[in-house]
């Protein structure tokens, strides 16, 4: 009896125990695949897991682990009662050993705050032993390139994104990208690995010249049996903007009703440029808005008043064909307060009045005239080749003379400029010619206006030419005189050496004689006593020097 309540107690606890297993077995359904679903040799895969809750509580806290390590983003997921959702990790390397094994991984949660747990597996079928995957299927590549934009004016960048995929179960080597217009004609990125399933990402930022380009990628890679594959894209232009309005003004002969501006347009660039203004310096309008298509021009006409002095510049704004501001100016014109031209009157002539003489120079007088009512101001006279001779701030009317000494070196012709300003600043100019010879004068050629100065002057100008050859005279002259200062210093040393030598001689020689007496026992003829007989004949020996 006892047997059979030991028995049947065992019984209810093991059912008890069964019931319990099967509920927690219940508790969530698990799917996992992955992808590729099949690879040849070791290479990258994600996983997912589909989970579907078939409890009556909520399940929290749940996390996917590989070996301890977490590659599936489960933060804050919470499933409710009935329903499902599913998580896939990030790229794992599985190795040759785990193709077409078991990839066992464990998955928690909380159910009412009670711990549960799971351990899925996903086989990795290996793609050597399904012939439906055998080669050429197990290569699948196709590439894309996105822009960031398909227009650029010159210097802006361009962002290119080129995406390489492979589709199918083994990876892909020798991956490189090349776009001829865009990188050259080397590779951009070359020896890449692309893993099934894992899409290669690639950007590369065009700086955009001065013309438009055209992308056109061609992807290359090694199939697996080690010939050559490529993936192409399509093109892709990529314009380059140039908005572009030439402009040239005319300006007019100023009246005392106003200067009158010509402006001409021209749109030189390869966009439309549409709502275009322009407007003065003040920010008065000169034409209403307006467009100019691509090589379109619009002439414009604008009278500015004479009435005070101004520096006058054209603004120009539009919006080109991409929505684009666009904006240009251009050079400043000097507008004057008018002056009544018959209040003006200037002569101007040269002539000479000495010819040129042996040092290269000549002296020519200059007339200026002032037949206008007005003092006039900034007087500068020049020579073609010696550039500024004479200046003036200001001159009142009358005649004045100016007498020059020009220094030209060698006969030449002579070209004279007068420039002067009304009280305006408007200039006039006059010219005035004389031909510098030996012999003779040269008149002077009038022209059109003249002026005139208020003091007489006469100034040296000095030639370039001449003042080098002087130059050269007195050091060729200072030599000469250190040379013969030289000559001097050396001829008298040499007579002081020679001199030297004579009395070195004449020493010598007296000496020479003494011992000769001596040694004949007689006393030289100057003592008067043992004197030389007059018919001795001995003559004393000379050594030579």
């Amino acid at each position: 009896m006892m047997q059979n309540l030991k028995h049947r107690f065992c019984a209810f606890v093991a059912a008890a125990l069964c019931l319990c297993l099967c509920s927690s077995a219940l508790a969530a359904e698990i799917t996992g695949s992955s992808t590729p679903e099949s690879l040849s040799v070791s290479g990258n895969v994600t996983f997912t897991f589909t989970i579907h809750n078939d409890s009556a509580a909520t399940m929290t806290d749940i996390r996917i682990l590989y070996k301890g390590s977490e590659f599936f983003t489960t933060a804050g997921a919470a499933i409710e009662p009935g329903a499902s959702q599913s998580f896939t990790s990030s790229p794992l390397t599985v190795p040759d050993a785990l193709i077409g094994q078991p990839i066992t991984f464990d998955v928690t949660w909380l159910e009412d705050g009670e711990a549960r747990s799971a351990q899925p597996s996903v086989t990795v079928k290996s793609a050597l032993d399904d012939p439906s995957s055998q080669l050429p299927q197990s290569v699948s590549v196709t590439a894309a390139r996105t822009v960031s934009a398909s227009q650029a004016s010159t210097g802006e960048v361009i962002t290119l994104t080129y995406t390489v995929t492979n589709s199918g179960v083994t990876p892909i080597t020798g991956v490189s990208i090349t776009d001829k217009e865009i990188g050259g004609r080397e590779p951009m990125v070359k020896d890449i690995v692309v893993q099934p399933g894992v899409p290669y990402v690639f950007t590369y930022e065009y700086t955009m010249g001065r013309s438009t380009v055209t992308s056109s990628p061609v992807i290359a890679y090694l199939l697996p049996d080690g010939t050559e594959g490529k993936a192409t894209v399509s093109d892709k232009v990529l314009g380059m903007i140039n908005s572009r309005l030439s402009a040239t003004v005319e300006q007019g002969v100023a009246a005392e009703e106003g200067q009158t501006f010509t402006l001409t347009l021209t749109n030189n660039g390869n966009q439309r440029i549409s709502k275009i203004k322009v407007t003065d310096e003040l920010g008065a309008s000169v034409a209403d808005a307006f467009q100019l298509a691509i090589g379109e021009s619009k002439t414009l006409t604008y009278t500015v008043p004479t009435t005070e002095a101004r520096n006058v510049v054209f603004h120009i704004e539009g919006v080109d064909g991409v929505g684009q501001q666009y904006s240009d100016k251009t050079e400043s014109y000097a507008v004057r307060k008018y002056i009544d031209p018959s209040l003006i009157g200037v002569n101007f002539s040269a002539a000479v009045v000495e010819t040129l003489n042996s040092a290269g120079s000549i002296t020519v007088n200059f007339t200026v005239e002032n037949t206008g009512s007005l003092t006039m101001q900034n007087l500068v006279l020049r020579e073609s080749e010696y550039g500024e001779i004479y200046r003036l701030e200001t001159f009142e009317p009358g005649t004045q003379s100016i007498n020059q000494k020009v220094n030209v070196g060698a006969p030449r012709d002579l070209a004279f400029t007068l420039e002067v300003a009304d009280p305006s600043g408007n200039l006039y100019t006059y010219t005035a010619y004389v031909t510098a010879d030996f012999v003779g004068t040269a008149s002077s050629v009038d022209s059109t206006p003249t002026i005139e100065t208020p003091t007489d002057i006469v100034a040296e100008v000095g030639s370039s030419v001449s003042s080098a050859l002087r130059t050269v005279l007195i050091v060729l002259a200072v030599l000469t005189v250190f040379a013969g200062v030289a000559l001097l210093i050396l001829s008298s040393l040499e007579k002081k050496e020679r001199e030297r030598i004579a009395r070195r001689r004449a020493a010598r020689e007296r000496k020479l004689r003494e011992q000769a007496f001596e040694a004949a026992g007689m006393l030289p003829r100057s003592n008067g006593r043992n004197a030389v007989p007059p018919d001795d004949t001995t003559r004393i020996p000379r050594t030579r020097e």
